[in-house]
């Protein structure tokens, strides 16, 4: 979800909600259900520098803010259909 990152942090929530497509790897309902809980300070990224950017940035935009977006976005895709496409 980290890619999420600039686009729910700088953009409007419907702005972001209509750009975000969700292409999951494997099921539906277990992508969603894990983005629904999706948590900032738990994500790891594959380098600590870039982490520790992201974070920075994440704290100073408001983490919680950061992760109701992506939750909700979720929500939102679970209640659209199952297939890839614009959630």
């Amino acid at each position: 979800a980290w890619e999420l990152f600039v686009l729910f942090s700088f953009a409007q929530h419907e702005l972001a909600s209509e750009r975000a497509v969700l292409v999951p790897l494997h099921g539906d309902v277990v992508v969603l259900a894990q983005l629904e809980r999706f948590d900032a300070t738990k994500a790891r990224c594959y380098d600590p520098n870039e982490e520790a950017r992201l974070r920075g940035v994440i704290q100073a935009f408001g983490a919680d803010e950061f992760n109701r977006r992506i939750n909700t976005w979720a929500s939102q895709c679970r209640g659209r259909s199952r297939r890839p496409s614009r959630c």
